[in-house]
Protein backbone atom coordinates (compact mmCIF):
# COMPACT_ATOMS: atom_id res chain seq x y z
CA UNK A 1 0.00 0.00 0.00
CA UNK A 2 2.87 2.37 0.77
CA UNK A 3 4.45 1.70 -2.63
CA UNK A 4 1.13 2.58 -4.25
CA UNK A 5 1.05 5.98 -2.53
CA UNK A 6 4.69 6.67 -3.42
CA UNK A 7 3.94 5.93 -7.08
CA UNK A 8 0.96 8.23 -6.97
CA UNK A 9 3.02 11.01 -5.40
CA UNK A 10 5.91 10.51 -7.82
CA UNK A 11 3.47 10.88 -10.71
CA UNK A 12 2.00 14.03 -9.12
CA UNK A 13 -1.45 12.62 -9.65
CA UNK A 14 -4.40 12.44 -7.25
CA UNK A 15 -6.55 9.32 -7.35
CA UNK A 16 -9.27 11.04 -5.36
CA UNK A 17 -9.14 13.94 -7.83
CA UNK A 18 -9.07 16.51 -5.05
CA UNK A 19 -5.30 16.63 -4.22
CA UNK A 20 -5.88 15.74 -0.54
CA UNK A 21 -3.08 13.18 -0.69
CA UNK A 22 -0.47 15.90 -1.29
CA UNK A 23 -1.06 17.99 1.82
CA UNK A 24 1.78 16.48 3.86
CA UNK A 25 4.67 16.36 1.39
CA UNK A 26 5.78 19.01 -1.03
CA UNK A 27 8.63 17.12 -2.72
CA UNK A 28 8.70 13.78 -4.54
CA UNK A 29 9.95 10.75 -2.58
CA UNK A 30 13.62 9.91 -2.34
CA UNK A 31 16.81 11.49 -1.05
CA UNK A 32 17.08 13.86 -3.98
CA UNK A 33 13.38 14.44 -4.44
CA UNK A 34 13.68 18.19 -4.66
CA UNK A 35 15.95 17.95 -7.69
CA UNK A 36 13.72 17.45 -10.71
CA UNK A 37 15.11 16.09 -13.92
CA UNK A 38 13.71 16.35 -17.40
CA UNK A 39 11.93 13.30 -18.70
CA UNK A 40 12.32 11.73 -22.12
CA UNK A 41 9.31 11.31 -24.40
CA UNK A 42 9.16 7.60 -23.58
CA UNK A 43 9.24 8.36 -19.84
CA UNK A 44 6.38 10.86 -20.23
CA UNK A 45 4.34 8.27 -22.16
CA UNK A 46 4.97 5.69 -19.43
CA UNK A 47 3.96 8.17 -16.72
CA UNK A 48 0.65 8.95 -18.45
CA UNK A 49 -0.04 5.26 -19.00
CA UNK A 50 0.71 4.56 -15.32
CA UNK A 51 -1.69 7.35 -14.26
CA UNK A 52 -4.42 5.77 -16.36
CA UNK A 53 -3.72 2.32 -14.94
CA UNK A 54 -3.70 3.57 -11.33
CA UNK A 55 -6.84 5.68 -11.71
CA UNK A 56 -9.08 3.13 -13.44
CA UNK A 57 -7.35 -0.11 -12.31
CA UNK A 58 -6.52 -1.19 -15.84
CA UNK A 59 -4.04 -4.03 -16.24
CA UNK A 60 -1.48 -4.02 -19.05
CA UNK A 61 -3.20 -6.68 -21.16
CA UNK A 62 -6.63 -5.10 -20.64
CA UNK A 63 -5.32 -1.75 -21.84
CA UNK A 64 -3.64 -3.35 -24.87
CA UNK A 65 -6.85 -5.18 -25.86
CA UNK A 66 -8.88 -2.01 -25.36
CA UNK A 67 -6.58 -0.05 -27.69
CA UNK A 68 -6.91 -2.77 -30.33
CA UNK A 69 -10.70 -2.43 -30.08
CA UNK A 70 -10.70 1.39 -30.07
CA UNK A 71 -8.50 1.67 -33.18
CA UNK A 72 -11.47 0.39 -35.20
CA UNK A 73 -13.83 3.06 -33.83
CA UNK A 74 -14.24 6.54 -35.20
CA UNK A 75 -13.13 9.60 -33.32
CA UNK A 76 -10.27 10.45 -31.02
CA UNK A 77 -8.74 7.33 -29.47
CA UNK A 78 -7.83 9.19 -26.28
CA UNK A 79 -11.34 10.50 -25.70
CA UNK A 80 -12.83 7.10 -26.54
CA UNK A 81 -10.45 5.51 -24.04
CA UNK A 82 -11.62 7.83 -21.26
CA UNK A 83 -15.28 7.31 -22.23
CA UNK A 84 -14.89 3.53 -21.98
CA UNK A 85 -13.03 3.95 -18.68
CA UNK A 86 -15.82 6.13 -17.29
CA UNK A 87 -18.40 3.53 -18.42
CA UNK A 88 -16.93 0.78 -16.22
CA UNK A 89 -19.24 -0.57 -13.53
CA UNK A 90 -16.91 0.21 -10.63
CA UNK A 91 -16.31 3.75 -11.89
CA UNK A 92 -20.05 4.45 -12.20
CA UNK A 93 -20.60 3.29 -8.61
CA UNK A 94 -17.79 5.64 -7.52
CA UNK A 95 -19.03 8.57 -9.64
CA UNK A 96 -22.55 8.22 -8.20
CA UNK A 97 -21.11 9.20 -4.77
CA UNK A 98 -22.29 5.97 -3.09
CA UNK A 99 -18.73 5.22 -1.95
CA UNK A 100 -15.64 7.32 -1.30
CA UNK A 101 -13.04 5.62 -3.52
CA UNK A 102 -12.83 3.56 -6.70
CA UNK A 103 -11.16 0.75 -4.78
CA UNK A 104 -14.12 0.56 -2.42
CA UNK A 105 -16.50 0.50 -5.39
CA UNK A 106 -14.40 -2.21 -7.01
CA UNK A 107 -14.54 -4.33 -3.86
CA UNK A 108 -18.31 -3.95 -3.50
CA UNK A 109 -18.80 -5.00 -7.13
CA UNK A 110 -16.44 -7.97 -6.64
CA UNK A 111 -18.45 -9.10 -3.60
CA UNK A 112 -21.73 -9.20 -5.58
CA UNK A 113 -23.42 -6.23 -3.89
CA UNK A 114 -24.77 -4.71 -7.13
CA UNK A 115 -27.20 -5.76 -9.85
CA UNK A 116 -27.06 -4.44 -13.41
CA UNK A 117 -30.53 -4.35 -14.98
CA UNK A 118 -31.66 -6.93 -12.42
CA UNK A 119 -28.83 -9.38 -13.19
CA UNK A 120 -25.86 -10.21 -10.99
CA UNK A 121 -22.57 -8.78 -12.28
CA UNK A 122 -19.37 -9.12 -10.24
CA UNK A 123 -16.87 -7.87 -12.83
CA UNK A 124 -15.67 -4.34 -11.96
CA UNK A 125 -14.40 -3.68 -15.49
CA UNK A 126 -17.77 -4.54 -17.06
CA UNK A 127 -18.66 -1.90 -19.66
CA UNK A 128 -22.10 -0.48 -18.86
CA UNK A 129 -24.29 0.72 -21.72
CA UNK A 130 -26.34 3.94 -21.48
CA UNK A 131 -29.84 3.40 -20.15
CA UNK A 132 -28.71 0.69 -17.72
CA UNK A 133 -29.80 0.68 -14.08
CA UNK A 134 -27.42 -0.33 -11.30
CA UNK A 135 -29.03 -1.25 -7.97
CA UNK A 136 -28.01 -2.73 -4.64
CA UNK A 137 -28.57 -6.47 -4.47
CA UNK A 138 -29.53 -6.75 -0.80
CA UNK A 139 -31.76 -4.30 1.08
CA UNK A 140 -29.51 -4.62 4.13
CA UNK A 141 -26.75 -2.75 2.25
CA UNK A 142 -28.95 0.37 2.34
CA UNK A 143 -28.19 0.59 6.08
CA UNK A 144 -24.42 0.27 5.56
CA UNK A 145 -22.56 3.00 7.49
CA UNK A 146 -20.25 3.87 4.62
CA UNK A 147 -23.02 4.19 2.05
CA UNK A 148 -25.22 6.17 4.46
CA UNK A 149 -22.30 8.50 5.28
CA UNK A 150 -21.62 9.17 1.60
CA UNK A 151 -25.31 9.85 0.90
CA UNK A 152 -25.55 12.35 3.77
CA UNK A 153 -22.78 14.48 2.27
CA UNK A 154 -25.07 15.52 -0.63
CA UNK A 155 -22.28 15.73 -3.19
CA UNK A 156 -23.56 16.48 -6.68
CA UNK A 157 -23.34 13.71 -9.26
CA UNK A 158 -22.24 14.16 -12.85
CA UNK A 159 -24.84 15.06 -15.51
CA UNK A 160 -24.63 11.65 -17.20
CA UNK A 161 -25.50 9.75 -13.98
CA UNK A 162 -28.79 9.85 -12.09
CA UNK A 163 -28.84 8.62 -8.47
CA UNK A 164 -32.16 7.83 -6.80
CA UNK A 165 -31.39 8.20 -3.07
CA UNK A 166 -34.57 6.48 -1.85
CA UNK A 167 -34.23 3.33 -3.95
CA UNK A 168 -30.43 3.60 -4.14
CA UNK A 169 -30.37 3.00 -7.88
CA UNK A 170 -27.94 4.50 -10.37
CA UNK A 171 -29.13 5.18 -13.91
CA UNK A 172 -26.47 5.63 -16.56
CA UNK A 173 -28.15 8.20 -18.82
CA UNK A 174 -25.60 8.70 -21.62
CA UNK A 175 -21.92 8.51 -22.49
CA UNK A 176 -19.92 11.42 -21.03
CA UNK A 177 -19.00 14.28 -23.34
CA UNK A 178 -15.29 14.99 -23.97
CA UNK A 179 -15.48 18.18 -21.88
CA UNK A 180 -16.81 16.20 -18.88
CA UNK A 181 -13.81 13.84 -18.87
CA UNK A 182 -10.74 13.92 -16.61
CA UNK A 183 -8.21 16.32 -18.12
CA UNK A 184 -5.36 15.35 -15.77
CA UNK A 185 -4.35 12.53 -18.13
CA UNK A 186 -2.83 13.36 -21.50
CA UNK A 187 -4.37 10.56 -23.54
CA UNK A 188 -2.47 11.55 -26.68
CA UNK A 189 0.74 10.35 -25.01
CA UNK A 190 -0.96 7.09 -23.97
CA UNK A 191 -2.31 6.50 -27.47
CA UNK A 192 1.15 6.82 -29.00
Amino acid sequence: MIVFHIQMFALNFSLLENKKEFRKRTTPPGQHGAKRKRFSVHALQNREQKKLQLLYSWRGRQLYNLFAKLKKKRGNIGDNLLIVSESRLDNLVFRSQLVKTRRMARQLVNHNHFLLNGKKVNIPSYEVKPGSVISLKKPIMKENKIIRGCLEQNNPTLPYICLDKEKLTITYLRYPLPEELNKDIDTSLVAE
